[in-house]
């Protein structure tokens, strides 16, 4: 039988699993806020998985082994700090997060930072951030593409349609229980993904000294003893990417998820099988990034594991393999869809100008009408996505990280420091988020694409600089502005 009869025949039996579950999280779904985070509902070994399943994206499967693959060993500065350090953001953050989110009853992220520094302004900042990930969308649908293309022979943009299509189906059926329990099942296909991956590279390369020797001999520039060699991963960019990533472990997909964990008590077991996962999703852009450019040094760097896992497997395992693909892009895709649909619906309708209305409706029919809406907004985030999706784009990380770097770089540090230090001002969250947001936005799209400086057209580049100003920005001035009332914080942080 061909990889085609293969991918479409497990492509069906995982499409009716994930619908399946998508109706179970509709019977849950009873309110607008079960729809955007299905609070303190799941276990921590789901949590975890799908932590793993949610973080690991078409980047972490295709764009980050292509980046390895493309530059070799100074591009693991994205690994370290893809995995290293979200590990660490996780572990300084998450018992926080969900106690605060648990006292403040928040329904989004943007929702938790209104009511953590009683700020309207914070709530629409971190919604506006938050819709940016319409280019993060938008690189899923890629991965989607560039999947179709090789394992069943579709042109790209068939497949960007079909899976931007499937994805809205079960997400508009059952919203952030489906998003869970689908991202567990999908993350242990992509935990099973990663040893195949490995096993694959050491059976027919070899370990890493000899995967190190053969790119030393077939360019310098791939070697381990270079570490900075590329302006994507540079003396700064390559340290910038590091800190960046760490702080995506806290962009809005991610930190819903810890409001969604049973108790607070279970937070460290969540962390330790997030661990697990990201552990072995590390091992895919290692090993696999750079034993494909061992096996296949000719090949487009995103499909660069693609071609390992067609060329090495029989055809039934490799559309099994491709399930696993599938699957990190369609659980991050989902998160995301829920992040975007939640900003516009919750945080920038219900909350900020349903308060500025005259003719309010009643609180049960409100509920009714913003749980509509995000169901409503799902599809035509899906058009949007297509639209920006619609031409193959040079690398997919590079595309992501348009949505990635302007939340990483304007509300996280304030969300960050804001969870660890009570003396963290409203003002000086405020003034600090625009001002990252503004530096983000002003950085990449004035300085780098339109001046054309190629430093700032690395949009980690801008993330890092920006994360670098609200991070300053949002400490100093918290020592010259109003405190916020000390009751009011420390009933937020009560255990």
């Amino acid at each position: 039988m061909s990889l085609a009869f293969w991918s479409i025949f497990y492509l069906c039996i995982f499409l009716i699993l994930m619908f399946i579950l998508a109706i179970y999280g509709m019977k849950k779904t009873k309110r607008a806020i079960d729809f955007s985070t299905a609070p303190q509902s799941y276990s921590p070994f789901v949590i975890g998985i799908t932590l793993t399943a949610t973080a690991a994206s078409a980047a972490a499967i295709l764009g980050n082994p292509g980046l390895v693959y493309a530059q070799g060993w100074p591009a693991l500065w994205y690994a370290m700090g893809g995995y290293s350090a979200m590990a660490l953001a996780w572990a300084s953050s998450a018992y926080i997060l969900s106690r605060i989110g648990k006292n403040a009853k928040a329904k989004s992220m943007a929702d938790f930072m209104g009511i953590r520094f009683q700020s309207p302004l914070l709530r629409f900042i971190t919604a506006l951030a938050a819709i940016f990930s319409i280019f993060y969308i938008a690189g899923q649908f890629s991965g989607l593409g560039l999947v179709f293309v090789e394992a069943i022979g579709f042109n790209y943009l068939t497949g960007v349609i079909i899976g931007g299509v499937v994805m809205a189906g079960y997400i508009m059926i059952g919203g952030s229980h489906a998003e869970i329990l689908t991202g567990f099942v999908q993350g242990i296909i992509m935990i099973l993904l990663a040893i195949v991956i490995v096993v694959v590279v050491f059976i027919n390369v070899g370990g890493i000294g000899t995967i190190n020797e053969i790119l030393t001999n077939m360019d310098e520039s791939l070697g381990s003893d270079v570490v900075f060699n590329d302006p994507m991963f540079g003396p700064f960019t390559g340290i910038a990417i590091f800190i960046s990533l760490g702080l995506f472990a806290l962009s809005p997909q991610l930190s819903k998820l810890w409001l969604a964990l049973d108790e607070e008590k279970n937070v460290s077991k969540a962390l330790l099988w997030g661990f697990f996962g990201m552990s072995m999703m590390a091992l895919i852009m290692w090993i696999g990034g750079l034993g494909s450019r061992v096996m296949f040094p000719d090949v487009n760097p995103d499909t660069a594991i693609l071609v390992l896992l067609i060329e090495s497997l029989p055809n039934w395992l490799s559309g099994l393999m491709m399930i696993g693909i599938l699957s990190a892009i369609l659980s991050t895709t989902a998160g995301l869809f829920l992040v975007v649909a939640v900003a516009l619906a919750v945080d920038i309708y219900r909350d900020t100008i349903v308060p500025l209305m005259k003719n309010k409706s009643s609180e049960d029919k409100l509920d009714r009408q913003v749980l509509m809406l995000q169901r409503i907004l799902i599809p035509i985030l899906v058009i949007g996505g297509i639209l920006i999706a619609q031409n193959e784009p040079d690398f997919i990380t590079e595309l992501m990280w348009l949505g990635i770097g302007l939340f990483t770089g304007s509300v996280i540090p304030a969300l960050v420091i804001g969870s660890l230090w009570k003396g963290v001002t409203r003002k000086a969250a405020e003034i600090s988020s625009s001002v990252g947001f503004l530096t983000f936005l002003i950085l990449l799209f004035g300085v780098g694409i339109i001046m054309d400086n190629e430093f700032f057209q690395v949009p980690w580049a801008a993330a890092g600089v920006s994360t670098i100003v609200a991070t300053v920005l949002v400490i100093v001035l918290s020592f010259v502005t109003k405190p916020m009332d000390k009751s009011y914080v420390d009933e937020l942080f009560k255990k």
